[in-house]
């Protein structure tokens, strides 16, 4: 069992993260954490942890990106499964132990095994926790309408399953646009493979201000190219339903771009769906301006929708499965059972996508190689 930790300028947090993982009630693992060339003190920080606890190790390189940073762990470990968790983010104690027990339950099939989560400040306290659905079995649809994972924290996979996938994308960091990097990933399984959760609220997912996951409209661009990426190969039945992601995508990126002044962002998302279907634009454009039109008329009022009340205790302080809501607003719940139903009957028969992906190693480049990685979605290249 590997967990892999990317740390990127990460003393502040760093300590905190690896005594989650050390004090794991699952005890066989491999703690491999790879610093993305900080400028900081989190390598000393590390060594000096590793001094204490042999299953720690170290490993360095220039800044590549986190994507980067994780596959270079993940060439480094032996585990049979792997699970990723970001340099400023908790688990709970139970949390690989009780992955495992699902995984050692599940089939061949089942390629992930995820968690629920809350989101927690700079002090560990909990400032929301997520109500959402928590889907298993076969789950693409669901995963494109919700992305209800959230976060790189979350996820254990199985190592046969990451290695035939390519491991995690660079290419949306070359392109720009690093940030789902972990949906990406996620939904190259999910074409393939069935999901299970665990379902108690196992990871604090921080955030911070200046951290990557606090810029959501860089985070909403990126999905954009992850969502450009299937567009290119995905089936004729995933084909409309995708077409209406990426247009919410594209509305939320106006909205919020043009609510956080980030005019330039808005701008160039705006000539890349006009280039793409002008149609598609002037759709855009108008659900964009009814937003503001709507909001005007309403007012400033803070909308808190999909939020659990409670919060504010530290992360230790709740009982795993506390403020455990399957919630949703009535409409979007239907939106979600009817890509449910889709996935009952795209998944088993491999429906989702028209081109599927070569299979194979582990085939990334050496560190200075400069060759390049064949990944399962080339819409990015």
């Amino acid at each position: 069992m590997a967990v892999i930790i990317p740390a990127y300028n990460a003393e502040q947090f760093i300590e905190r993260t690896l005594a989650s993982v050390i004090n794991q009630t699952y005890r066989n693992i491999e703690i491999i954490v790879v610093d993305d060339g900080s400028t900081d003190e989190t390598a000393s920080i590390v060594r000096r942890l590793s001094n204490d606890d042999p299953r720690i190790k170290l490993l360095q390189q220039k800044n590549s990106g986190v994507a980067s940073a994780r596959n270079k762990g993940i060439r480094a470990s032996k585990g049979i499964y792997i699970a990723p968790i970001d340099a400023d983010d908790l688990w709970h104690p139970t949390k690989l132990e009780k992955q495992l027990r699902v995984f050692a339950a599940a089939g061949n099939d089942v390629g992930l095994v995820y968690t629920l989560y809350r989101t927690i400040d700079a002090d560990d306290k909990a400032i929301i926790t997520p109500k959402r659905m928590h889907p298993h079995g076969w789950v693409f649809m669901q995963h494109l309408g919700q992305n209800f994972i959230g976060h790189g924290s979350s996820a254990m996979f199985r190592r046969d399953v990451l290695l035939e996938m390519g491991g995690y994308s660079s290419r949306l960091r070359e392109n720009g646009a690093e940030g789902c990097e972990d949906f990406f990933l996620q939904l190259s399984i999910a074409s393939k493979y069935r999901f299970d959760v665990v379902k108690e609220h196992l990871v604090g997912y921080r955030r911070t201000p200046g951290a990557m996951s606090q810029d959501f409209v860089r985070m909403l661009i990126s999905r954009r190219m992850v969502l450009e990426s299937l567009f290119a190969r995905c089936s004729e039945m995933v084909s409309p339903i995708l077409s209406d992601v990426m247009f919410r995508n594209d509305v939320e990126i106006a909205r919020l771009g043009l609510k956080r002044r980030r005019f330039a962002a808005v701008g160039m998302n705006f000539a890349r769906v006009l280039w793409r279907s002008p149609s598609q634009f002037a759709k855009v454009v108008g659900a964009t301006l009814a937003i503001f039109r709507r909001k005007a008329k309403q007012g400033t009022k803070l909308e808190r929708e999909g939020r659990s009340s409670g919060i504010g205790k530290p992360f230790w302080d709740y009982a795993v499965d506390e403020l455990f809501d399957r919630g949703e607003n009535t409409d979007y719940r239907a939106l979600l059972n009817n890509l449910a139903a889709m996935d009952s009957k795209l998944g088993p028969c491999g429906g989702y996508l028209a081109q599927h992906p070569e299979r194979g190693t582990f085939a990334m480049p050496q560190e200075g190689s400069g060759s390049d990685s064949p990944f399962l979605l080339r819409g990015l290249e």
